[in-house]
């Protein structure tokens, strides 16, 4: 019997012997093509593209505003309406054209009104009396000569309320075109990038290809004091301002 089942045991053992060696081949052809295509997957190159550009603001905005104090309610409100009118004649002797004057509303504030005025017994005056007067202009120039003439306004007897609300710079200098300006910017920073990739790919042997991945990035806007000037609620104090584009992008290598 034990000489029927050594044959047996012999054509098994190479039958199985034959089997680890076909496994062990296809095994390593798949896996020298699953190495492959990794290495073909990972023949890009990721650049980032830098853009700055220096811009001039296309709008001003400059809100001139008064403040007045008394006891008597009449007399404060002809103060302040003097304040008005010698600030509109002001701005129109400076070039300024009517439509881009206006006459903000005036606020009165009867402190002896307040439910909390029983606090407030050391101040001095009962009523306070604000006003504006808002300017809208194209002309940068023009507002920025006036803010160095406005010793006029205060010779006159009119006092300028510096107050300005958080985070809020008087005048504002703004880039109304900035959304004209951006397929400019990204189409320069797109080519500023395949340069870099260029550069890569030379010293790699190969060439760059098309672009697999793209991402805009962040786009931010400087004034000419450095000052960021890109959040909503952000300082916008300069005339010139420097925009920048960093994008990132990632090209096939051929």
């Amino acid at each position: 019997m034990a000489s029927n089942e050594s044959p047996n045991l012999v054509l098994a053992a190479i039958i199985l012997g034959i089997s680890l060696i076909a496994g062990l081949t296809l095994g390593g052809y798949f896996v020298g093509k699953g190495v492959t295509r990794f290495k073909s997957d990972a023949r890009t190159v990721t650049v980032k593209g830098l853009v700055e550009k220096e811009v001039k603001a296309d709008q001003a905005i400059w809100l001139l505003n008064f403040r007045r104090a008394g006891e008597d309610i009449m007399d404060t409100h002809t103060k302040i309406t003097f304040d008005r009118d010698t600030t509109v004649a002001f701005l129109k002797k400076q070039g300024f054209k009517d439509k881009e004057i206006s006459r903000q509303p005036t606020r009165t504030i009867d402190k002896l009104a307040r439910d909390y005025s029983q606090n407030q017994a050391g101040e001095r005056f009962r009523y306070v009396v604000t006003s504006s007067v808002k300017v809208t202009t194209t002309n940068i120039d023009l507002v920025t000569n006036a803010l160095g003439a406005t010793e006029e306004l205060l010779k006159s007897g009119v006092l300028l309320d510096g107050q300005q609300g958080e985070g809020m710079a008087n005048p504002r200098y703004v880039v109304t075109t900035f959304n004209d300006l951006r397929p400019q910017l990204l189409a320069e920073a797109t080519k500023n990038a395949r340069l870099t990739a260029s550069q890569f790919a030379s010293d790699s042997g190969t060439t760059v290809g098309k672009i697999s991945s793209a991402n805009q990035g962040m786009i931010q806007i400087f004034g000419s004091d450095g000052n960021d000037e890109s959040a909503p609620y952000s300082p916008t104090s300069t005339p010139l301002k420097k925009i920048r584009v960093v994008s990132t992008f990632a090209f096939e290598l051929k």
